[in-house]
């Protein structure tokens, strides 16, 4: 038994695009936004440390 193919191809239509598109931008935004929390918390902790002179002048 074999699957019908439909003969008439169905394009994407623009307004199903949007949605998808402002998702996808939703998302970007959101992981944007969490990397940021996540870098600030990290460089919180070095630099109001008690030992943030000893990282700060560190001779690489």
């Amino acid at each position: 038994m074999e699957l019908q193919r439909s003969k008439v191809r169905t394009e994407p239509n623009i307004l199903d695009l949007i949605p998808r598109a402002a998702r996808i931008a939703a998302y970007g935004l959101i992981s944007i936004a969490g990397a940021l929390v996540i870098i600030a918390v990290v460089l919180g902790i070095i630099f109001f440390s008690g030992e943030s002179t000893e990282f700060i002048y560190m001779n690489f």
